[in-house]
């Protein structure tokens, strides 16, 4: 009979416990608000007028300017010589695939960058053409029309 009396006694105090962390439970559960309901609205597509259909005018390469491109005097740069690019008021110096004004152009050379020739002088459309490499980025490295080149110990 004690143990009986003992569990209803254990038992009415869980009980009493249980009782008095409801209110708590029920304080921080109110605190989250209700979830707000969404409603999408999908409008059908309207029709689209068809746009006119206008022939494109055709595009035509237009040579490119190059800083008062002016052949001056041939130049006599040695091979293994560093050469400097000048003149180009900042354009940069067009460094091509072949001598020509035709050729690819690689890239271009920036105003004060520093070659060293390896080839030429070739002359092709009225200009006097050096093969140049870039000594520090071997990379870099084609065919450079000589009015824009000086020799790199000039000051």
């Amino acid at each position: 009979c004690g143990w009986v009396a003992g569990g209803v006694v254990a038992g009415v105090a869980v009980l009493g416990l249980v009782l008095m962390a409801v209110p708590y439970l029920r304080s921080t559960a109110a605190n989250i608000p209700p979830p707000t309901p969404v409603l999408t609205v999908v409008a059908y597509a309207s029709p689209t007028a068809s746009p006119a259909m206008t022939a494109t005018p055709t595009v035509t390469a237009t040579p490119v300017a190059t800083a008062a491109l002016n052949p001056g005097e041939p130049k006599d740069f040695a091979l293994g010589q560093l050469v400097q690019v000048y003149g180009t008021e900042g354009e940069g110096l067009r460094l091509r695939s072949e001598p020509g004004l035709e050729a690819t152009i690689l890239f271009l050379g920036l105003e004060h960058e520093v070659f060293r020739v390896e080839e030429g002088p070739v002359e092709r459309d009225g200009y006097q053409w050096w093969y140049l490499v870039n000594p520090y980025d071997e990379s870099k490295r084609g065919w450079a029309v000589s009015a824009f080149l000086r020799s790199a110990e000039e000051p």
